[in-house]
This record gives C-alpha cells, sequence and structure tokens, in this order.
C-alpha cells in the first residue's frame, strides 16, 4: 500500500514535471514565432526602405535636371532680353561673374570680402576724423 501510494506520488510529480516542460515548450515554440514575425517584420521594412532610398535618389535626379534646364532657360531668355546672343549652356558652377568678370567662387568671395573689409576701414576712418 504503501508502495502504491508511492508510486501514485512519483506519477504524479511526473505528470506535474511534464505539464511544466510542456509549458516551457510551448512558451519556446510561442517565443520561436514572435523571432519569426519579427525578422519577417525587419525584412519587410528593409526592402521598404530600400525601395524609398531609390525613389529619393531617383526623384533628386529628376529635379536636378528640372532645374538646370529652368535655369539654363532663364539664362537664355536674359540674353534675349538684353540683346545679346542666346547662351550656349556651358556652364561652370564653380565660376561666378564679378565685376563683369568670369572668376571662381573663391576668388570672387576673396574679393568681395577685401571690398566690404576695406569700405568698413574706411567709415571707421570717416568716423574718426569728425570727432576730432
Amino acid at each position: 500500500m504503501i508502495e502504491r501510494e508511492l508510486a501514485q506520488h512519483d506519477a504524479a510529480e511526473a505528470g506535474c514535471q511534464l505539464g511544466d516542460e510542456n509549458a516551457n515548450l510551448k512558451m519556446f515554440e510561442e517565443r520561436d514565432e514572435k523571432l519569426s514575425s519579427s525578422a519577417d517584420e525587419l525584412a519587410t521594412i528593409q526592402a521598404a526602405k530600400e525601395e524609398a532610398e531609390a525613389e529619393l535618389d531617383r526623384n533628386f535626379e529628376e529635379i536636378e535636371e528640372l532645374l538646370k534646364q529652368s535655369f539654363l532657360r532663364a539664362v537664355c531668355q536674359a540674353h534675349v532680353l538684353c540683346g545679346g546672343p542666346p547662351a550656349s549652356g556651358d556652364f561652370d558652377l564653380d565660376h561666378e561673374v564679378y565685376q563683369d568678370r568670369l572668376m571662381l567662387n573663391a576668388e570672387a568671395s576673396a574679393l568681395a570680402t577685401q571690398e566690404v573689409e576695406s569700405t568698413e576701414a574706411g567709415e571707421g576712418e570717416c568716423l574718426e576724423g569728425n570727432q576730432g
């Protein structure tokens, strides 16, 4: 009788352990499904991101071309309206017209800065002379 009770007790413990293991197994399966689902979502999001970046690149190229065409159209119109021949369209964005000459942007900026500094210095001298 004691043996029978011990066997029943052992069987009950084994059943509890089996139940715990089944619960753990179910928990791992659910976690695995969630991870798999998250991986699928991540892959979908990554693909959407790459597609959006490609579309942005295409849009940028199209906008850049439209801006270039609009700029050339305005320059050609300015030449016609000012009585000059139409522009050829050979423009260099690294150059700037400064004092009726075409020069590098950096040179034009340096000359403009020198002009401002000399003008400010001249104004300072005038103010000092008027105060004395």
